[in-house]
């Protein structure tokens, strides 16, 4: 029978919530267990064949022909600012789920009039080359060491996806 590890058991269940927050206690509702049996089997290292089983009926796993593809990146347009100008967003869609706007600067780190206005007061801020990242809203806030790493895997995006 097939079982989930420890993480398989903790990506999935938050992969099925879409949620990192609180994500022991719903998946223990969904099946039908206590919350401390969750963290038991977190501890110990990994779930039973029939969690694992169910977990793969509800997210489709079990039936690889309804599997739909889950796109981790999203880039899109909001309405246009006070300016008329459009503002462009990445979102992050697996957990820790954030969207940031993206904007584009100038050879000086300033923020291209076009951009503007743009929060640069508050918040995290990241730049890599001509993109800032900025005006970032967390709906699960990650571990603060995954930050950095969230944030170059979001400018990666941006870059292959305009690139061709």
């Amino acid at each position: 029978m097939p079982t989930m590890n420890r993480e398989e058991f903790r990506t999935t269940s938050i992969a099925l919530l879409r949620t990192a927050v609180g994500w022991q206690t719903k998946i223990a509702k969904i099946l039908g267990v206590a919350d401390r049996t969750v963290r038991r089997w977190i501890k110990t290292g990994s779930a039973p064949a029939w969690a694992t089983i169910k977990l793969e009926e509800l997210t489709g796993l079990a039936d690889p022909v309804r599997v739909l593809p889950r796109d981790e990146w999203a880039v899109g347009d909001g309405a246009p600012g006070i300016n008329g100008h459009r503002r462009e967003y990445i979102m992050h869609l697996t957990p820790p789920v954030f969207i940031a706007r993206l904007v584009a600067m100038d050879e000086h780190g300033r923020p291209l009039t076009k951009e503007r206005p743009v929060n640069l007061e508050s918040g995290e801020l990241y730049q890599i080359g001509d993109t800032l990242l900025c005006e970032i809203v967390w709906l699960d806030r990650p571990k603060v060491d995954e930050i950095t790493a969230l944030f170059e895997a979001a400018c990666e995006f941006v870059d292959e996806a305009y690139s061709f």
